[in-house]
């Protein structure tokens, strides 16, 4: 029996072009059962293929949005949050949770932050993505929604600039290190993938088999994603 059963996104805007394609690719490697929830303010539209769909009054501040709307979700079941800018490529199951434990994908990479963009941090600065925010957010496991209550709690008493951006990591990375959740590991490479461009895309699925979720990073992985709108390889 599949373990993983629950699948959710959060997505605000009337265009819902890129979360259906994060829906078609669960639908298409994971099957009809999969239960596919959608997370929106009151103007985003449901996105076709959803299980169920539950929009909300939500703050302009981003990351207090999601937070706020994960927070909503009751959790009795390991549920996976996902990134909307993301595709399933291949069928893949997780372990179950314990209610304490949180799945991760943690950075491979030990990148500079650039503390001016997009606006300025100067706790920061000379500070490295890998020390301050590990656990990528587009991919969150989890049996509760706890987290997600302790989280936005912490966003709200923060400064507006971590409202806006970077709010949910670093809270994300707080919670984690209280040793209130165990944290469980994902390997990054194949749960959470970067791709930057539509032939990175199909040099994924065609030759690195352990890939099983991909997640477009950057202006040239959003151009892919919506290249991929219209391409006859992605099943409909």
């Amino acid at each position: 029996m599949r373990n993983l059963r629950r699948i959710v996104f959060f997505w605000i805007g009337k265009n819902t072009l890129v979360p259906g394609l994060l829906v078609r690719s669960i639908r298409s490697k994971l099957g009809p059962d999969v239960e596919i929830i959608q997370l929106s303010d009151r103007d985003t539209p449901q996105v076709a293929g959803v299980s169920s769909y539950k929009c909300m009054k939500l703050p302009t501040r981003l990351m207090v949005a999601r937070l706020e709307a994960y927070a909503s979700l009751t959790i009795r079941e390991s549920t996976l949050f996902l990134d909307a800018d993301m595709l399933v490529v291949r069928d893949f199951d997780l372990p179950g949770l314990a209610e304490n434990e949180v799945g991760v994908t943690v950075r491979n990479d030990r990148s500079q932050i650039n503390w001016r963009y997009p606006m300025e941090f100067p706790e920061f600065k000379g500070k490295y993505f890998i020390d301050e925010m590990p656990y990528l957010y587009s991919f969150v496991y989890a049996r509760s929604e706890l987290l997600f209550v302790r989280q936005l709690n912490q966003l709200r008493k923060m400064p507006r600039r971590f409202q806006e951006w970077y709010g949910d990591q670093v809270t994300l990375k707080r919670e984690i290190d209280s040793g209130r959740f165990v944290r469980r590991d994902f390997d990054i490479d194949t749960y959470n993938r970067a791709i930057g461009s539509r032939d990175e895309f199909f040099e994924v699925v065609n030759s690195q088999p352990e890939v099983r979720l991909v997640h477009f990073k950057g202006a040239g992985g959003k151009n892919a994603m919506l290249e991929l709108l219209n391409d006859t390889r992605i099943p409909r």
